[in-house]
Order: C-alpha cells, then structure tokens, then sequence
C-alpha cells in the first residue's frame, strides 16, 4: 500500500513527502549503505496514514532487518538523531554543558557539583557529540534505554550518550584537587567515550546524580547462630536494594544435628536458603528481582539434597529454584574422584575445624584433620563414593546452567589475601574475605578501631579495559584512571551500613577485568584454541595485571596505602605470579616479559598498595553492548545475537564481523580443554577469580545430546590441575539469544 498522508505529532494530517525521508535516510548513511533500498522497506512496512514517528521507526527496523555492521551504523545515525530532536528540539538545539548542567540540576536529576562557570565552558569544548553518530544502534539503545537518565512516567529520554559520559567523569572527579581535576575529567570522559573503560551500570546510572548507590556485587557469611542468619537475612535484603548481586554461604549445621544439647532437631540449610530467596526476591533491580548465589561445599551431610535445589524433577519441598548455587570442593575431593574412592562427610557442628581447614591454604592440615575425623568413633559421619558426588554436581550443571563450582583452598591459597576467603560472587568472579555478623546491630554500628573480633562483608567494585580499543602504549595510564575511578567511588558511596563503609573503605578491593577480547583476538589473527592464541593472552594478561599494580601503587603515593594492608600479602612484596600455579607454563611456555622484580621492590618500599586487591573477570554481558564489543574473554557464541536484559531487545553484531568473519574462533568450536588453559592462563594473573564460563555443542560431530560422565570428570581433573578458581555457566548451542547474566542492576556483569 502506498502512503499518501502521515499523521504527525500534533495529531494533524499533512501529504507524505517522500523528500523528507529521502533527506534523513542519506544522512544517516552517510557509511556506504545503500539508503534508497533502505526507504523502501520502510514504506512496505508502514500503511496510509501512519504516524511520522513510526515511519522513522520504520527506517530503523529496516536497517536492522539487514543485519550488518554498516546498516547497524545507519540504525544509529537515525536513532540518535531522532533522540536529539525528541530530547533538544534538533541537531543545531543541542545546549551547552553549562545549560545541560544547570537544567538538569532544577529538576533534581543531576548532583549540583562545585565546578565553575569557566570549568564548564572549558569542558563543552571537550565533548564531542559527533562521536554518537559513530555508534552503532546497538551502543546508542544499550545507553539510552538501560544507563541514561529517563523520565519513566513520560517514557522521555532526557541525556544523549556524550552528556552521561560527562556527568559520569564529572561526579566521579568531583573531589580530586583542584589543581588536576579538569584534567582528570577530561582523562575520564575520554576514556569513557573512546569506549576504553567499562564501567558497571551503577555507575552509568548515578555518578554525577543525587544518587550516590554505585555497590556492584558484595559476598556474605554467616556464624552458626540464629541471630547470625538473621543478619545475613538482613544484608541480602539491604544490598539488594542499593543494586548488588549477592554471594552467600551459611555456615551452620544440617538437617538432623542437635541443637541445645539435643533438646531441638536442626532443619538443616533449606529454611535458610528460603529466607534467603525472598530476601533478595523482595526488592527489584531494574525490572526484575534481586540475584544470589549460594555456596555449600563438599563435606555437607545434605550435599546430594542441596545439588537437586534447582533440579525440575525434584519434589517441591526439596526446590529451591530462584538462587543459583555454587559447589565448593579442594584438591584432596578431587584426588579421591580420580581415585574412585570414598568421601566423608560430616556436620559442621561436629568438627568446625575440618569444615574450617577447608578452607586454608594449607591443605595438608586439612588432610590431617580428615584423617583424625574418619578414625575417630566419636564424631558422627557417613561416607559416600566421591566420584558419585562430583557426577551429580557437574550433572546438574550441565542441565540447570546454574550449578556453579568454586575451589575452597585454591581462592585462599592463589591470593593476595591473609583473611579467610569462603565463597565466590553471584557470578563467581569476585574471591574476597568475609566473617559473619553475631547480630543485626553490629551492622549499624560505626566505630570497630579497636574491636577484637570485626564481621566483614566482602563489598568489590568493579570495572573493565576494552581490548582492540585499548593500544598496549594506552593501557598503563588506562589503567591508572580506571582504578583512580573505582577508587573515587569507594569514597563516594552511601553504604546501606556504616560498618560495611568502615571494612570496605579500609580494603578498598577492587576487580578490574578485560572486555573485548574475542575481536582483539580476530582483529590480530589470533585463535583461542591455538599455541600463538594462547601467548598471546597470556602477555595480555600479564601485562593487565602488571600496570593494575602500577596503577594502584600511584595511588598508594598519592593517596596512602589502605588501611587494612597489612591484612594482605603486598607489604611483604607478594605478587601474583609468586602463588600462580605453574601446571598450564608446560602447555604455553611464555616467558614473563615485565619487570616484576622492580615493582616488587618498590611496593615493599610503599608499604603496599593503595587496593586489597585487583583483578577480576567478570561477564560483562551488559556493559558490553554499550562499548558495542564482544563480551568479556569470552569467545562469540555467534557473530550475531539478539540480546536480551529485561524487557529490552539488541541487536549485536561482533566488531568488523563482514570482514573478520573467518578470523572469529566461536565458543562452539574451541575444545573444552583449550577453553580451561585460557582460564587457567588468565588465572596465573588474577588475585580473585573469573566467570569461567564453558561451551557444549550438542551433536555437532556425534549426535550426541547429553556429555559423558567420562568427559564431565576428565574436565572437572583438569580444571582442578590448572588452578583455575571458579566455574560459571555451562552453556548449550540451544539458542543464539542471549541473556543479561547476572544480577539485574548490572552490577555484577558491568
């Protein structure tokens, strides 16, 4: 049907001019796309009558129908100049920094910041709006519709990309001195809009706002009393609402223990895990519910009933079904898999010091203790086949996605760390120190100097580099501005409780991961199931790591080690690569290429370091579209995806797809084993952990639907050989959709 009238925005009728459309349609491809097919489509799809705004609609799905790098390009040069005119009135209305700033403080939706009029006019002559109309559609929805400010009841959106690039840089630099800190927002901005840092949606959505929430995931334990539950209740409840994926492990007896000399029978840990799930349910993030892991680990005389919670057959009392769960296992399981032979477990509450030593890094003492427990006829226990264990936890994994693994003695023993570490994050990247709260008050509670005995929540803010826009002669001081904003961020937070403000400003941990590295790697020609691949990464990787120390000891000169440094291993010279299990050096054989010696030296002169702790590999499955990279160090699943967070629908497409369509290595087609080397290389490097995620490809060469138990052990020994620390997602070639991972803040998946 051919259009005669469009109706327009007043409501009024006018004749369709095909010049209007024509005229939008050539600027938008100004990019070598053949425009004129593009109109077309557009006009097939609308009716006689249509609104103007759907028309231009028309325009967009018509070159995103295409689905190529350049139609998504023209996708966004419409897109985002329909939102100038629907934000400013038009292209040649777009205000000033000086009016942006001063509008959007009357309405209450930027912080009012203690920059000058002369700041300001200094700073519009850095932002540079032209670079949105560079961005793909997939950049410019993933910003506007998740990070920018918008007036949810009016559906307005009310800042273009560079404006919440600014106010980012702006909030987030605000108290630097002032003798450096345009320069610093400028640094900033630029980073930020070159698409080199990647920060976590808390971030996007609050520097430079009244709101001052920016926490990205925090972990939690508890002791063994009621009045400890109860306050990890209360975290997971408060942390929710300030926009944090929570990582849980409860510390208490199972189901049949005795309690008050045997005058209660215990419930064992499903009523916790049930408190739990509605504590996080109770709030929403975004569109949906809060997200939490839970963490149990092999010795549980509940084990095979908490590795069935997320299991569909399983009777209803026994599903736990809306928290993930992470099984925590050490090499001494592992050895008795490979063996076939049996496993003990045994209550907390009968020996806390071999559920405690599992957690140690000197696993010989646990094996001491082990060997104590079995023989002593006093101490009630059972035993299992340890192969059978290990088979229902990775089956489970395999069938839910959302049985995770983490190693109890490696996240304590590959560490910078001296506290004990007993669980992961929601989305198992984050390795930190935790002790639980004795009651709900210790929370609210704000001077601990000289306290004997301080609870702590494990609290990490996050951020990553984007590799393939980030030039090796960059990443140094890419690296110090990154961790400079976490920093910042640390100090500008409102805690939910003035003792987690206390324990997370005098640690300052910190997790800095790389974004990108599936299009670095096509981009160079790389493989990840290759030998050149795997070097490759490793230099990569260690030199991510080496300038986060550069970086974070700057800081240290600057601003003073943290508080709790000795706490850590830095003031004694500890440095990744002295912990870093060795096992994978025999596979790639890539020598150390930086000068570690002299940055030991000058941290032990520093006292340490200025952050606990740096790196952490985080999915990054959100962030990610908005710097319109590949995701993480992930391989593509497919050089095409639909993306999903909420109710919002993406487009990507993989960086240079067209031309880098053979060089790109999908996640199908590199062998599990190869994948566990480039986590395990990754690893060497990394003071927490990664989101190590894994790939099946059903039938792909035997028809096969399920994977062997054979295979499931042959890659569970490996991981454990390797050292590697945590294992997230087991994902299927079900579907080429994929979805916003993690908390639904974002801000455990930047």
């Amino acid at each position: 049907m051919s259009i005669s009238k469009i109706k327009k925005r007043s409501g009024e009728y006018e004749n369709f001019n095909p010049d209007k459309l024509n005229k939008w349609a050539e600027w938008a491809a100004d990019i070598n796309v053949d425009w004129s097919s593009v109109v077309l489509e557009a006009c097939r799809k609308c009716y006689d009558g249509c609104e103007s705004v759907e028309l231009h609609q028309a325009l967009i799905d018509s070159c995103i129908d295409q689905e190529t790098t350049q139609h998504l390009k023209m996708a966004g040069r419409l897109y985002i100049g329909q939102l100038i005119k629907d934000v400013f009135g038009g292209l040649d209305k777009v205000p000033t920094l000086s009016e942006m700033y001063h509008s959007m403080i009357n309405k209450g939706l930027w912080a009012k910041m203690s920059y000058t009029e002369s700041d300001l006019q200094y700073l519009n002559t850095i932002i540079n709006h032209s670079l949105d109309f560079d961005a793909s559609l997939t950049e410019i929805k993933q910003i506007t519709e998740k990070y920018a400010i918008v007036d949810r009841v009016e559906k307005k959106v009310l800042e273009t990309p560079q404006f919440v690039y600014m106010r980012m840089a702006m909030g987030n630099m605000e108290k630097m001195p002032k003798s450096r800190r345009i320069e610093d927002v400028v640094k900033l901005y630029t980073y930020l809009s070159q698409k080199k840092i990647n920060a976590p949606t808390p971030f996007f959505i609050n520097l430079g706002t009244p709101k001052k929430q920016y926490a990205s995931c925090c972990v939690t334990t508890t002791n063994d009393s009621a009045s400890s539950l109860a306050a990890a209740d209360h975290i997971a409840y408060m942390m929710t609402c300030a926009s944090a994926g929570i990582g849980a492990h409860i510390k208490t007896r199972s189901r049949g223990a005795k309690v008050r000399q045997g005058l209660i029978t215990h419930l064992g840990k499903l009523p916790y895990y049930k408190v739990a799930q509605a504590a996080v349910g109770a709030n929403l993030q975004s569109s949906r519910g809060g997200a939490m892991t839970m963490h149990y680990n092999a010795l549980d005389p509940e084990i095979m009933d908490l590795l069935s919670l997320k299991n569909v057959q399983a009777v209803e009392q026994k599903r736990i079904k809306d928290i993930d769960y992470s099984f925590g296992f050490n090499e001494e399981f592992a050895r008795r898999v490979a063996k076939n032979e049996s496993w003990m477990l045994v209550d907390y509450a009968e020996c806390p010091t071999l559920y405690e030593a599992m957690y140690g890094e000197d696993q010989s003492k646990f094996i001491e203790i082990y060997i104590d427990v079995e023989k002593n006829p006093a101490i009630k226990k059972t035993f299992v086949n340890a192969r059978d264990v290990a088979l229902k936890a990775l089956k489970e994994g395999v069938e839910t996605g959302r049985i995770y693994l983490h190693r109890t003695d490696e996240m304590n023993r590959h560490t910078p760390f001296k506290d004990k570490i007993y669980s992961s994050n929601l989305c198992q990247e984050i390795a930190l120190p935790t002790k639980g709260f004795n009651c709900v008050s210790e929370l609210y509670k704000s001077n601990w100097k000289n306290a004997e005995y301080i609870p702590e929540i494990g609290l990490c803010s996050l951020g990553a580099i984007v590799a393939g826009n980030t030039q090796d002669s960059e990443w140094e001081d890419v690296s110090y501005y990154t961790v400079l904003m976490i920093d910042n961020v640390i100090e500008l937070m409102d805690y939910p409780f003035p003792q987690l403000a206390y324990t997370a400003k005098a640690r300052r941990s910190i997790g800095v991961g790389i974004t990108n590295l599936a299009y670095d790697m096509a981009s160079k020609g790389y493989k990840y199931s290759t030998l050149g691949g795997k070097r490759y990464i490793h230099r990569l990787a260690e030199m991510h790591s080496y300038y986060l120390h550069k970086a974070s000891l700057r800081l240290a000169k600057e601003r003073g080690v943290c508080e709790w440094i000795n706490k850590t291993k830095y003031p004694e010279g500890w440095l990744p690569i002295d912990t870093a299990n060795k096992t994978i050096d025999t596979e790639v054989n890539q020598q150390l290429l930086l000068d570690w010696e002299s940055l030991r030296k000058e941290i032990i002169e520093v006292g340490g370091l200025r952050n606990s702790v740096l790196e952490a590999f985080m999915p990054n499955e959100s962030s990610s579209l908005a710097t319109g990279g590949t995701n993480s160090i992930y391989p593509c699943r497919s050089l095409k995806v639909i993306k999903t967070s909420g109710t919002n629908k993406n487009l990507f497409i993989a960086p240079k797809a067209e031309e880098l369509k053979w060089d790109y290595e999908l996640a199908w087609d590199v062998p599990t084993k190869d994948m566990l080397e480039v986590y395990a290389i990754i690893q060497k490097f990394t003071g927490q952990a990664i989101s190590a995620d894994l790939y099946i490809s059903y039938g792909k060469d035997t028809g096969e639907k399920s994977v062997g138990a054979k295979e499931l052990l042959t890659q569970f020994l490996y991981f454990t050989k390797l050292g590697i620390k945590c294992r997230y997602y087991v994902n299927s070639s079900t579907s080429v959709s994929q979805d916003d991972k993690g908390c639904s803040s974002g801000g455990c998946t930047l």
